[in-house]
């Protein structure tokens, strides 16, 4: 199956028919798939069935065997990759930063896409890492070491780093992985805030389906490679697509704060209930 076309706004980056590859391991083969304007959307799916391929690929980080990539309605490889990167940001699963490095220090990395032998660290550079670190609540936590913060904290470091590349379209590889349950909740409501008052476009990759019905306008269903099914999480968050995707028994309810569909696990000992009355069950009207 291939992804339908966004429905929320213009197209801001595209893959069409690509092959993703590492060496003589293909991970998609013809995989299409669209990013709508100023919208959040959650990659899901198991492990190792492609997403964080498909989110390199987008930023541009791997190049496609076959097919392209689409930025902005030109292909991303004719691009320079500094007008690129002042586009697109990428933050990657688990990134890594040498020891002792201030925070300060690595929201600055986020300007070298603006930066040349021409044009070096000016005052609109510092600028922009301020405004990074006041969007991201990380102003007072300059100073400070990522060794001496906490886990969402860290992330909130990271994310300003991107930030400060002053791209308008964000691609979050498992921007949650590590986090407890409340910093999760503290990074994702930051991913919301930059969507909704900011304007940013997000793609994230996400492992918790709750979590990604309730922070996104759009899921995108991924399985061994291919795009499963794209659309609202009542769209895609239905038992028979879960079961499909990821062999898992569940039901789905409406979740009692955010309305989106919550997905509760069945174990193979217990009976699936009927929800076929659940709000969830049904899709939005909105």
């Amino acid at each position: 199956m291939t992804s339908e076309p966004p429905t929320g706004g213009p197209e801001r980056l595209r893959a069409e028919r690509v092959t993703l590859a590492y060496g003589d391991n293909v991970i998609s083969h013809e995989l299409d798939f669209a990013v709508a304007d100023r919208e959040v959307t959650a990659i899901i799916g198991p492990n190792g069935c492609g997403k964080s391929t498909l989110l390199r690929a987008l930023g541009r980080l791997l190049r496609p065997d076959a097919g392209r990539i689409v930025l902005d309605g030109r292909p991303i490889r004719s691009v320079p990759p500094r007008e690129a990167a002042r586009t697109v940001a990428v933050l990657p699963q688990s990134p890594q930063a040498p020891p002792g490095l201030a925070v300060a220090d690595l929201v600055a990395r986020g300007r070298h896409p603006h930066q040349s032998w021409y044009r070096q660290w000016s005052g609109t550079d510092q600028e922009a890492v301020a405004r990074a670190l006041e969007l991201t609540g990380m102003l007072d936590c300059a100073e400070r070491t990522l060794e001496q913060l906490s886990g969402g904290q860290r992330q909130r470091a990271w994310i300003s780093m991107a930030l400060a590349q002053e791209t308008d379209l964000l691609l979050l590889d498992e921007p949650t992985t590590f986090l407890d349950l409340a910093h999760q909740i503290e990074v994702l409501d930051l991913v919301r805030e930059l969507n909704e008052r900011h304007g940013r476009t997000v793609v994230m990759v996400l492992h918790d389906l709750n979590l990604a019905a309730r922070y996104s306008h759009r899921l995108v269903a991924m399985s061994r490679g291919a795009v499963r099914a794209a659309g609202t999480a009542e769209e895609v968050l239905t038992p028979d697509l879960l079961a499909e995707v990821f062999g898992l028994r569940c039901a789905v309810i409406a979740d009692p704060v955010s309305g989106t569909p919550l997905v509760v696990p069945v174990s193979a000992h217990d009976p699936v209930p009927d929800t076929a009355g659940s709000p969830a069950a049904s899709p939005s009207e909105g």
